[in-house]
């Protein structure tokens, strides 16, 4: 059966919420009067009591179809949209008080100079009011700007997907594969933030391009009361594409039930690989790899090797061979046995980068994008969903991957 959070998880995030909640009401005032009056604590209290009770209910409140009443949608994007703001808040305020202190120290009057800073300050500046006055005012503002950015995150992080399209040249190419088109998707995460209007969206991108396959690396279903619909999109789908779906296990699989998802996808016309291969044609082999649990970095890389082995046995030698993997630390093992291509997800890019690089505390050697190494590459998608909405500098996304001889 699916697992709901426990009750320590819950505890965890609500004391989370709450510390956050209290050292923001306790920093806000410092940072200007105006946060000090009882209005703005009332309604601050307010509004994190209200973002807390609407996503802890929100498995109920979101109908199989996703959010369709608008109403209900945006309402727990405001929700997300103030809770994550007032992480990044604070984040601003704590750096905007090392600027402050900064600033004051270097503008220390050195002994013997007389002080003219605070006459200067009073001379008034256009509108009526005087420099001060402005400063203090604009500072009163700088709160707003993480939340801006942060409905900025939510909401376009969880409406856009981008296209992504990739041309790669293979001089062992057999000839039947050139011009070869598999579209990827992964990291859906079909539950709260995904439902079934945002994957028939997804599946119409793909539909578009007219690859010849459709590769999926894992952790497709996150609420399992859409798994039968996922099931039937999936399953209606299968004609579209002229050498079918393929699958590999992610982990969220197995946070869930995998089980019952395992019964469901073999149930389907979907083809699951789960350490072997397949033959496609044309000299194509399809290899995945199940998620590799672990303890510690040595078992780690013994499953890895381990699952690799079993999922290319039984690929003649000459054969272009491409492997799924859910997670991305696969490609040390395909790039080493020579793998044209690899196709990963589960990083989600880290979700919130600056210029490419990711701002997640978890760090992978393969983080996002096109990886290559003496002739092979790898792509590690930045995932076509998630299960938190907030996204910057790191849209959802589908990609096409072109095969070309030469």
């Amino acid at each position: 059966m699916q697992h709901g959070p426990s009750l320590y998880a819950i505890l965890f995030v609500l004391a989370l919420f709450g510390g956050l909640a209290w050292l923001g009401i306790r920093i806000l005032p410092k940072w200007h009067p105006f946060y000090a009056g009882k209005k703005v604590r009332y309604g601050y209290w307010l509004a994190t009591i209200l973002s807390v009770g609407m996503l802890s209910g929100s498995r109920w409140l979101r109908p199989a179809d996703g959010f369709s009443d608008e109403g209900v949608r945006y309402v727990s994007y405001a929700a997300y949209v103030w809770l994550f703001g007032l992480l990044f808040m604070l984040v601003v305020l704590l750096a905007g008080y090392a600027v402050r202190l900064l600033v004051r120290w270097l503008s220390r009057p050195e002994t013997g100079q007389i002080e003219t800073e605070s006459v200067q300050e009073e001379l008034p500046v256009p509108g009526g009011i005087t420099r001060r006055q402005f400063l203090q005012g604009a500072g009163a503002m700088v709160p707003a700007v993480p939340l801006a950015v942060t409905a900025y995150g939510v909401i376009g992080g969880d409406n856009n997907i981008v296209l992504n399209r990739y041309t790669l040249s293979f001089p062992n190419l057999p000839p039947g594969l050139d011009g070869y088109s598999i579209a990827q998707i992964s990291d859906t995460h079909i539950g709260s933030f995904f439902g079934m209007a945002k994957l028939d969206r997804v599946l119409a991108m793909v539909k578009q391009e007219k690859p010849h396959l459709l590769a999926i690396t894992g952790d497709l279903v996150d609420d399992l009361d859409l798994l039968s619909l996922t099931m039937e999109r999936l399953t209606a789908f299968q004609p579209e594409m002229p050498d079918g779906i393929f699958y590999c296990w992610g982990n969220h699989e197995y946070f869930r039930d995998i089980g019952r998802i395992r019964k469901a996808l073999y149930a389907s016309p979907v083809t699951v690989l789960e350490n072997r291969s397949q033959a496609v044609g044309n000299g194509l082999y399809l290899a995945g790899v199940d998620y590799p649990w672990g303890k510690n970095k040595e078992e780690l890389e013994v499953k890895r090797r381990d699952f690799f082995a079993q999922a290319v046995r039984d690929i003649p030698a000459g054969s272009f061979t491409v492997l799924l993997a859910h997670h991305p630390d696969f490609f040390d093992n395909s790039f080493a046995a020579k793998v044209p291509l690899s196709l990963a997800g589960h990083t989600h890019g880290g979700q919130v980068s600056i210029f490419g690089v990711s701002l997640l505390p978890v760090q992978y050697r393969y983080m996002r994008g096109m990886f290559q190494q003496e002739g092979s590459y790898g792509y590690v998608s930045v995932g076509t969903g998630h299960w938190m909405p907030l996204r910057i500098g790191c849209p959802a996304e589908v990609s096409l991957f072109t095969l070309r001889r030469g």
